[in-house]
C-alpha cells in the first residue's frame, strides 16, 4: 500500500509539473508578451529536442491571433485548440506550438499504455510459473548440466 501512495505522489508531481509548464497555453491570451516569453522559454528548455527556437515566436504570433477571435470563439480547452488548428490549417504555420500542445496531450496516455505492457508481463509470468511442473524442473536441470559439462 505504501508504494502505491508513493508511485502516486511521484506521478502527481510529474504531471503538475508538466501542467506547470503548459498550463500558460490555457490563458495565453490574457498574458503579457513578455509572460508569454518567459513561460515558453522554460517550456522550450524542458523539451529542447522537440521546440526550436521559433518556438517563442509562434506563441506570440497565435496570441495574436486569439486576441482577434471574438470571445464565444476563443478554445476552452487543449483539445478545443488542436481542434482549431486542424479546422484553420495551422499546423504549418505553428508547427512547434501544435507539437506541444500534442504531447501535452498524448503524457498521460503514454503513461498509460507501458503500464498496461507491465501488467500484461505480469500476467504472462505469473502464468508461466503456475505451470512449472517438477517434471519441467528436472528437464531444465538436466539441459544445465548437460550445457555445462559439454560447452566448458
Amino acid at each position: 500500500m505504501d508504494s502505491l501512495l508513493t508511485e502516486l505522489r511521484k506521478r502527481k508531481i510529474a504531471y503538475d509539473l508538466v501542467n506547470e509548464n503548459v498550463s500558460f497555453s490555457f490563458n495565453i491570451n490574457k498574458l503579457s508578451i513578455s509572460e508569454v516569453r518567459e513561460k515558453d522559454e522554460r517550456l522550450r528548455k524542458h523539451y529542447s529536442t522537440d521546440l526550436n527556437l521559433s518556438f517563442s515566436n509562434e506563441c506570440i504570433h497565435f496570441r495574436t491571433y486569439l486576441l482577434t477571435l471574438p470571445k464565444e470563439q476563443l478554445p476552452k480547452s487543449i483539445i478545443d485548440m488542436c481542434v482549431t488548428f486542424k479546422n484553420e490549417g495551422f499546423e504549418d504555420i505553428y508547427s512547434y506550438v501544435n507539437i506541444a500542445l500534442r504531447m501535452y496531450l498524448c503524457c498521460p496516455v503514454s503513461n498509460c499504455s507501458s503500464e498496461q505492457s507491465f501488467s500484461a508481463l505480469k500476467r504472462i509470468r505469473s502464468y508461466l510459473r503456475s505451470r512449472m511442473t517438477d517434471e519441467r524442473l528436472n528437464s531444465i536441470k538436466h539441459r544445465i548440466r548437460y550445457y555445462k559439462r559439454f560447452r566448458l
